[in-house]
């Protein structure tokens, strides 16, 4: 699994007409304004509402699909189709690959919105 499954930017970047401040303000959002909590989807899971938890998985496998985080959102995918009942699977090994894929996705979207500020810095300054 390398950066470009993890974060793929080139992709992310033509499905968004190649606008980096869309880029940056999804990015920045997928980071701050709703941060995945693997204790309530496991409440969730736990209390058998299968169809809740769904949606939560849904939520951020959709905002990874906007900003090419390609890892999450096929860990999303399956996670999300297990718990709607398309597909069997390890509901354990699921739950980890998808918060795996979560937690291995923060560190490359500070980066890159720490990349993109400092080119923006660059472009200011000339």
């Amino acid at each position: 699994m390398g950066m470009a499954k993890i974060l793929n930017i080139q992709s992310a970047m033509e499905m968004l007409g190649g606008d980096p401040d869309l880029f940056r303000i999804l990015l920045s959002s997928f980071l701050h304004d709703k941060t995945f909590d693997m204790n309530r989807l496991l409440e969730l899971e736990n209390s058998g509402n299968m169809l809740e938890a769904a949606k939560y998985v849904h939520y951020f496998k959709g905002a990874a699909s906007q900003i090419g985080a390609e890892d999450l959102g096929e860990a999303g995918q399956a996670l999300e189709d297990f718990l709607r009942q398309k597909s069997s699977g390890n509901l354990e090994k699921l739950n980890e690959n998808f918060e795996k894929a979560y937690n291995d996705l923060i560190p490359f979207i500070k980066s890159t919105l720490v990349d993109i500020g400092a080119a923006e810095s660059s472009f200011n300054r000339c």
